[in-house]
């Protein structure tokens, strides 16, 4: 038997096993007191089933399972067969979660990973015992949660010290105080010494002195989202006593500020010389930025790859330096013109991306000489941008694979 026979041969006796496991405890005509349903997705280290009809074997040895019923022994089951599990999806999980995470407690499991976004709360009970012993959580993903409050993160604190990327974005309903929650970052960038990467996006109680406890006291901090936050985050950004206290960031690569009207140019200039080594920035929807702000930006983090100002007013005509290190720039739905792209296109020779959806003011002589300019460009976005021919691109590099997107 060859390799790839015996390869398909064991992908095909591992999906028997999976479908008779789950007919015999996952069955909800078995000896159930619960009807409910749910749709609970758990990860293991060995295969991967992403529905009852789909299965494959995965070189990173990742698999889903479905819990269909709620009943007291399938969770239990599932954990004693699949003892090499590494990550946990509860997104879907309509049981009770302190009573889930609390049957995990009993099991020699390593997991690293743990989903429980869009649930109704944080399990505090559960959270508890399962840290008691799941000692190697590295990854936490709360998004969308119902209610949220500060006493979530002296949870989170307490109980997984050893986190590298936590997301708590977008909960529902924030029921705190601005100084309990700023006490609460505080807490956990303090504890939290290995964190890399954190989503604070649309979190209302959000302010600038929360924000500075995450950059003062997070040393590895590489990726940082807080965009779609509150407008108070700007109330003393610019002069906070904080600054005093914050040396320079170069590990941080990523800032993620968008859909945030309260940004101003003092704002990201200020971010630019903590930052010197940003590789992504992304300012969507930010209408208060102006080119003076990017200009700084550009001239201060000369590594920047990434560039998102779409839905923004800035006009990058005044940018008169080369930013050569710039891949991906987005400028869709901005006033951007023929006159914008040629002088963008002179100075960023080293872009792979260009977005200009619905930038109306394009024309294919604007196209013409990004293309031109940009050599190694692989994908230009024209959806929307009705005064730019569908041939164009092919017209002035017909020897080069550039994907051209239109409507």
């Amino acid at each position: 038997m060859t390799q790839k026979e015996e390869e398909e041969e064991t992908q095909w006796r591992l999906q028997q096993q999976i479908f008779i496991y789950l007919m015999t405890v996952g069955n909800p005509s078995s000896n159930s007191s619960s009807t409910a349903t749910t749709s609970t997705m758990v990860s293991t280290s060995s295969l991967f089933l992403s529905s009852p009809n789909s299965f494959s074997l995965s070189p990173t040895v990742s698999c889903f399972l479905w819990m269909v019923s709620t009943s007291r022994l399938l969770p239990s089951r599932l954990f004693q067969r699949f003892t090499n599990l590494t990550s946990l999806d509860l997104t879907c999980y309509n049981g009770d979660l302190n009573e889930l995470l609390s049957q995990v407690f009993c099991f020699p499991l390593k997991l690293t990973w743990l989903n429980l976004s869009s649930q109704s709360y944080i399990p505090a009970i559960g959270l508890q015992a399962f840290s008691l012993k799941i000692t190697t959580l590295t990854s936490l993903i709360c998004s969308n949660i119902r209610s949220f409050n500060s006493k979530d993160l002296f949870l989170i604190a307490e109980c997984f010290p050893l986190l590298e990327i936590l997301d708590l974005s977008d909960p529902l309903c924030c029921n705190d105080s601005s100084d309990s929650f700023v006490h609460g970052v505080e807490t956990l960038s303090l504890a939290l010494f290995r964190l890399r990467k954190i989503n604070l996006s649309g979190q209302a109680c959000l302010n600038n002195k929360s924000l500075f406890h995450l950059f003062k006291n997070c040393n590895l901090l590489e990726e940082t989202i807080v965009s779609n936050c509150d407008w108070r985050i700007s109330i003393g950004i610019e002069n906070s006593k904080f600054l005093k206290d914050i040396v320079v960031r170069p590990q941080l690569k990523s800032l993620d500020l968008g859909k945030n009207q309260w940004l101003r140019d003092k704002s990201i200039i200020m971010f630019a010389s903590i930052f010197p080594n940003l590789q992504l920035l992304n300012l969507r929807y930010c209408y208060h930025i102006s080119k003076v702000g990017i200009c700084q930006v550009l001239k201060r983090c000369c590594q920047i790859r990434h560039l998102n100002i779409s839905c923004s007013s800035v006009n990058l005509l005044e940018i008169n330096f080369e930013v050569p290190k710039l891949e991906v720039l987005n400028l869709s739905h901005t006033d951007v013109n023929d006159e914008t792209l040629y002088v963008t296109s002179k100075n960023c020779r080293g872009l792979l991306h260009l977005l200009l959806k619905n930038c109306y003011g394009v024309t294919n002589n604007g196209v013409r000489r990004v293309v031109e300019n940009c050599t190694q460009l692989k994908e230009i976005d024209l959806r929307g941008c009705d005064k730019v021919s569908a041939n164009v691109v092919a017209s002035v590099a017909s020897s080069r694979k550039i994907i051209a997107l239109f409507e």
